[in-house]
């Protein structure tokens, strides 16, 4: 069983709403897509932790797929762009995936 999830995820320049689905860098809004938050959750969650491509294309879209593992990177890339100061947290591990760390 999965543990219970925090309510809110806060670390420097970045706050996080889980249950409100909201998204603050220096305390303005950021609007995510349902994909984008659902990564950024994955990656938060697991933080520390190295995740590669075809685990996140499996948990996060939802299923084993035929998309390229690089729809991995563009969706990171967006996601960091988004994130602003704050996408500096989303390390490219290369060759393997990414991680998040604080």
């Amino acid at each position: 069983m999965k543990p219970a999830e925090d309510p809110f995820f806060e670390c420097e320049n970045l706050k996080v709403d889980w249950q409100g689905h909201r998204i603050f860098v220096k305390n303005e809004e950021v609007a995510l897509t349902k994909l984008e938050f659902n990564l950024l959750r994955h990656l938060v969650n697991s933080r520390g932790r190295v995740l590669n491509r075809d685990y996140l294309l499996d948990q996060v879209w939802g299923y084993n797929t035929d998309l390229e593992t690089r729809t991995v990177d563009t969706h990171v890339k967006r996601l960091r762009d988004k994130l602003g100061m704050a996408g500096e947290y989303i390390e490219t591990v290369r060759g393997v995936g990414y991680r998040f760390n604080t």
